[in-house]
This record gives C-alpha cells, structure tokens and sequence, in this order.
C-alpha cells in the first residue's frame, strides 16, 4: 500500500496547525495578493483566505499520491522534488498571510532569502538523490569525467548549495538590514565554487 511520504506530510501539517492557531486572532479580512512592492491589493474574508493554501496543498498532495505512478520510473524523482518545492512556495505564501494580517511587516529582502534558502536546501536535496545530476554538463561541452570526478563535484555541489541554503534561511529570519548585497555575492560565489569546480575536474 502507497503512503504519503512525511515530508509532505509535516508541510501540510504544519501549515494546518498554523493557520488553526492563529485564525481566532485574525482580522475578518485578510490579504491574498500584494503587489511588487509587498503592499497587499486584495482582501477577502478569512475564512476563504486561509483555507484555500490547505486546500491546494491537499490537492496537490493527491495528484502526487496517484500520479507518480503514471510517471515514467527515470523522471519519478524529478516529479517527487517538484511537488516538495510547491509545496514549500504554498506554505511560504500561507505563513506570510498570516504574518501579515497580524500586522508583521515582511521586508521583500527577508522573503526572498527565505524563499531562495529553502529551494537551495531542496535543490541539495534532490542533487544528493539524483543519478542525473551531471546531464547538464554534456549539454554545455563538459567531456565525460571519471566517476571519481563526478562523486567530487556533486558532493563540492551539495554542500556549497547546502551551506548557502542554510545561511539564507537563518539571516531570513535574524537579520534586519538589506541583504541584497549578501545575496548577490553569495549567489555569485556558490556559482564560481561549482562552475569552477566542474571545468577544474573537466581538465584532468
């Protein structure tokens, strides 16, 4: 018998009890969408408002229970990992009406390096799992390096990924001034940590 496995499992869950802790100390209106500069422009009733994150991740969750079967076994696990990241974008976006009706302000800064943080994480994750992690490098010129080459650069790749991931989800939530700098040099660092790993194993 299939089960739901307990990532997903603890994302919707988590987002339940959230949402069920905090709606009695909502407003009776809360925002859904907000424009590019984060100010909301759309409000409907609570009720509606919370619910409809929960019901989508439901939703989701069963298209994934019963269609994974139906998903040829060499993709199986490039649909798992595209399920997880909406899952995390729904529970982000659910965590973020709720803090804003409570009258937290969201700096985009802070939402990005959460938002970025957790794909990096997710993304480590399923290079870690992958057998088709080095695909990309035939497409861009890369010769066929050894499997010793391969095991060097994809763990290089998981844990620049992995450590650049973690760093934003904790100046996500501690830090207070603008990380738009950060991100960038982080970014471009954790770029020319793996692409420059990837043409130094090319060469030997």
């Amino acid at each position: 018998m299939k089960r739901i496995g307990m990532f997903p499992s603890m994302v919707i869950f988590s987002t339940v009890v959230l949402t069920l802790a905090t709606y009695p100390l909502l407003p009776s209106e809360v925002a859904v969408h907000f424009g590019t500069d984060f100010s909301p422009d759309m409000f409907v009733q609570k009720w509606l408002g919370l619910i409809l994150i929960p019901f989508l991740m439901v939703m989701f969750t069963g298209t994934e229970y019963y269609g994974k079967e139906k998903v040829k076994p060499d993709n199986r696990l490039e649909f798992e990992y595209m399920f997880y990241a909406l899952l995390i974008l729904l529970a982000i976006i659910q965590v973020t009406i709720i803090a804003f009706s409570l009258g937290y302000e969201i700096p985009t800064g802070r939402y990005s390096l959460l938002l970025v943080g957790a794909l990096l994480v997710l993304t480590a994750l399923y290079l870690s799992n992958s057998k088709k992690v080095f695909l990309w490098l035939t497409i861009i010129g890369f010769k066929k390096i050894d499997a010793r080459s391969r095991n060097i650069l994809k763990k290089i790749t998981v844990i620049t990924l992995s450590v650049v991931g973690f760093t934003f989800l904790l100046l996500g939530i501690f830090m207070f001034n603008d990380p738009s700098i950060f991100m960038l040099a982080a970014l471009l660092s954790m770029t020319i940590v793996i692409i420059g790993s990837g043409f130094y194993l090319n060469k030997k």
